[in-house]
């Protein structure tokens, strides 16, 4: 029963409310009202009044090999006076950043001391006539600065690459730039030995593919660029055979070693584009004498290698051979 009561007392007050809100009366009130509150607004801009407005600070002109050392303020901000309606229009904008040359003759340190004139030069240029600068903090900027080293080093390619099946890279990767200028404290350089980028993980690829990959930051240390361009051909392979001397190396001059057999079988696998530009001068199997020297065991394990990036997956059968040693 009580909460019948209240429901209907409740829907009372609505509806005596709602009768009061859409009557002649409530109209007119709020009529006035919306016309008072402009009259009092377009007053209130009329008057002149105090405000605080940031504008951002951009400094221009500096060498890549030149580094500011100190927090050096990015932004100043302006106590102004005017009237309301150009304060208003003042924290309705977005200002563009003053731009401060600083090209000149640089030392391997110093300072560059910007002055409240140069400032005030600046601000001018953005104000109306009728603003009054009340107070510009910082009212000076003191750039700080040091100059870099300077280092060339190679771009190291980090990524891991996972071909599709019966794919192969056909050539060797190529980065544009291969190599960066660097600037940074000599420490730091003297340490580096190469640039690495980004790390980027390429899965089942199956075409030759661009990418544009940014260099990994080092702390302290500038880049002349930011990024390099990698290329990665990617074509199918193909297997293909060929028989190849057995070759040694390390034999003193007064022995000879024979191989039996003197001809081993290579298999590997080959991008279609290189099968037949890929022949025996561009690999080798070798029998090493300091590994016969080491153990005279009556089979030795040949060595491969390979002066061409076009080739995978090598086999050589067979893997190891006998051999004899003979005095010339």
């Amino acid at each position: 029963m009580a909460d019948n009561s209240i429901i209907r007392l409740l829907k009372y007050y609505i509806l005596k409310l709602k009768s009061f809100l859409f009557s002649k009366d409530a109209l007119s009130f709020l009529l006035f009202l919306i016309l008072a509150s402009g009259f009092w607004f377009v007053n209130a801009l009329d008057k002149e009044r105090e405000t605080e407005i940031v504008i951002p600070v951009r400094f221009a002109g500096l060498p890549q090999n030149i580094a500011v050392t100190n927090n050096s303020s990015t932004k100043i901000t302006l106590k102004i006076k005017d009237q309301g309606l150009n304060l208003f229009a003042y924290t309705r904008k977005n200002f563009n950043a003053i731009t401060f040359d600083l090209g000149r003759i640089f030392y391997e340190k110093g300072e560059i001391i910007i002055t409240p004139d140069q400032i005030r030069g600046k601000i001018a240029r953005i104000l109306l006539p009728s603003t009054n600068v009340l107070e510009i903090k910082p009212d000076s900027l003191i750039i700080q600065y040091e100059k870099l080293s300077v280092k060339t080093l190679p771009i190291e390619f980090d990524a891991k690459i996972d071909l599709a099946h019966q794919y192969v890279l056909s050539d060797k990767i190529y980065l544009s730039p291969s190599e960066m200028t660097v600037f940074g404290p000599k420490r730091i350089l003297d340490a580096l030995k190469t640039i690495k980028t980004e790390y980027v993980e390429l899965n089942k690829l199956s075409d030759t593919t661009f990418l544009n990959c940014r260099l990994r930051p080092i702390q302290s240390v500038k880049f002349a660029a930011t990024e390099t361009k990698v290329s990665i051909f990617v074509e199918m392979f193909t297997e293909k055979k060929i028989q190849l001397p057995v070759l040694i190396s390390n034999c003193p001059e007064n022995l000879a070693v024979k191989t039996f057999p003197a001809f081993v079988s290579v298999t590997f696998n080959v991008g279609l584009s290189h099968f037949n530009s890929v022949s025996e001068k561009d690999l080798t199997v070798m029998l090493d004498y300091n590994d016969i020297a080491k153990d005279r065991k009556t089979k030795q394990k040949l060595k491969f290698i390979n002066t061409t990036a076009f080739i995978s997956n090598v086999r050589i059968e067979p893997q190891e051979v006998e051999y004899i040693i003979e005095i010339k």
